[in-house]
């Protein structure tokens, strides 16, 4: 049973919420209790299942897309040439083994499965991956170069072999190779599309696609040319999209939906009481951050006016103006965590200097502003997705900064819009999370190299992007946990982004359903998933 407790609030965030000073929060250790996938009962085959996301996925494109929502769709119908198991160990999907990398680390040779066609029954081949690689290196307006971006060649060795050569030892390679950048899409229908490709995607997967409604549902069918087809057992994926937390919990407990995405965690200690339904718990590789923009204009680099782009100790007011344990009691009930930096606890690159957090000081905030010279308060626009849960942490935020000498005003905005708009520089600043990666170098690089995907804040140095390549070349890992410290501490004084907190996946189905499954990468994982057989 799990015990709820009332803790106290200070006396602002009282009045901005609405709360006569003290709010219902949970017992952490019994509600954080990890469950990442429901029993395996004996399942029959055939039936559908209704997930409901909170986010409508952007292109269904491997090599355009950038949003969570987006591979929790491509995990059904797009996989890649490497996977992460529940450990967030790597390990081969559509390749067969582990790549054979070179001594000098400048070519990685891919050893391909054998007898898998595509879901247009096309033959999957070193060609076809070759040619996605391609795609996804030169395509343009890609997200995936990069992840990529060490790669100077793609060649094909025969037709079950491939071989990446390097412009540069490159250790993250095989992480990136167990995301979108190692999805493989049909050579035939990209042929036939092109960039449209997003609009009848193909690829090689348990189900295949049918047919998408723009905010309202996205149809897939198992698929009949899967390798591995026996082990399937639902026949239908509905992907719907509903940004309302209250909707999806409601039609959860009506059975209209199957299974939900990220259950608000006020729900978290009703639902371990509910026999009904099946809990799923997992610590994951996320983070949320604020991005200020410094010098994104268009999506490139420019000159961007204001208090948060002109000086760095603005950002550091910013920055120690939030308290992040505050924050995650009161918005989360205490089920995340404070993080102050992109590499997860779990990470085998984590240090006590990269998990060290930024601390809580309004009077150093307001000294830092008053050393700056900038009118108080300072006023800046947040954009930041439309729906209850980020709303409130949005409002926590708000009333955090407004006590060190900050005025933010927020921009509540449909979700892919905003991440839209924060690639191409139109945000002032920006509240939003990112999924996370097993390596380091993929919470990074994107984020702080010059020209890179998600480099939303415009800003970069060098210097910084030198340290960041050589510590994804280093191949030693005691090495390369030495240079994430000094990158993390370099981040740490540049706030380009201000890392705030890192979430606990929820996810919850109806008791009816078994096998369904949720790892640190955040995706659910619907490929063993069926319906329980009477009696099972």
């Amino acid at each position: 049973m799990t015990v709820r407790f009332r803790r106290c609030l200070p006396v602002l965030l009282a009045v901005v919420l609405g709360v006569t000073g003290c709010a219902p929060l949970v017992d952490v250790e019994q509600t954080a209790a990890q469950v990442r996938s429901s029993v395996q009962a004996p399942t029959v085959r055939g039936g559908e299942a209704v997930i409901a996301l909170d986010q409508e996925p952007d292109k269904l494109d491997p090599t355009l897309a950038s949003t969570l929502a987006s591979r929790q769709i491509f995990t059904s119908m797009c996989e890649k040439l490497y996977d992460v198991d529940e450990s967030v160990h790597i390990v081969p999907q559509l390749a067969a083994a582990l790549p054979q990398v070179s001594p000098d680390g400048l070519e990685m040779t891919i050893p391909l499965r054998q007898g898998v066609v595509f879901n247009d029954g096309t033959p999957f081949d070193a060609p076809a991956v070759k040619k996605s690689l391609d795609r996804h290196r030169e395509l343009g307006g890609s997200s995936r170069k990069t992840e990529l971006s060490a790669v100077r060649s793609v060649s094909v060795l025969d037709l079950q072999t491939v071989r990446l050569t390097l412009s540069r030892p490159y250790a993250p390679l095989t992480s990136m190779l167990a995301d979108r950048a190692g999805m493989v899409m049909s050579p035939a229908k990209l042929d036939e599309l092109g960039e449209d490709f997003t609009n009848d995607p193909v690829c090689v997967g348990p189900f295949k696609f049918v047919e998408r409604v723009a905010q309202d549902r996205i149809v897939l069918d198992r698929s009949e040319f899967y390798y591995d087809r026996d082990k399937v057992k639902l026949d239908r994926l509905i992907y719907r999209i509903v940004a309302d937390d209250n909707i999806r919990m409601a039609n959860l407990r009506s059975g209209e939906f199957d299974v939900i995405w990220e259950v608000p965690t006020p729900e978290v200690p009703i639902l371990v009481r509910d026999r009904g339904i099946v809990l799923l718990n997992q610590p994951t590789l996320q983070y949320y951050a604020i991005t200020p923009n410094i010098q994104n204009v268009g999506g490139e680099t420019g000159e961007v006016t204001g208090p948060l782009a002109d000086d760095p100790r603005v950002r550091e007011a910013l920055s120690l103006a939030i308290d992040r344990g505050t924050l995650n009691k009161i918005a989360f009930n205490g089920l995340y965590q404070p993080a102050c930096g992109p590499i997860p606890d779990s990470s085998e690159y984590a240090t006590p200097k990269t998990q060290e957090c930024v601390p809580y000081d309004p009077n150093r905030a307001r000294q830092l502003l008053a050393e700056a010279g900038v009118p108080t308060p300072v006023r800046f626009e947040m954009t930041l997705a439309n729906d209850p849960t980020q709303m409130r942490a949005g409002q926590i935020i708000q009333a955090m900064a407004a006590e060190a000498g900050f005025d933010v005003v927020l921009r509540p905005t449909e979700s892919t819009t905003a991440i839209a708009e924060a690639r191409d520089g139109q945000f002032q600043t920006y509240f939003g999370g990112w999924s996370g990666r097993p390596d380091p170098d993929g919470n990074i690089a994107s984020f702080h190299v010059q020209g890179s995907s998600s480099n939303y804040s415009g800003y970069f140095t060098p210097e910084l992007d030198d340290l960041i390549k050589q510590a994804a070349a280093e191949l030693d890992v005691p090495r390369r946990r030495v240079l994430y410290e000094q990158i993390v501490d370099e981040l740490h004084r540049r706030n380009s982004v201000i890392y705030l907190y890192r979430t606990q996946y929820y996810v919850a189905h109806t008791a009816e359903l078994a096998g369904v499954q949720i790892y640190p990468d955040g995706i659910i994982r619907m490929n063993a998933a069926g319906y329980v057989q009477a009696g099972g």
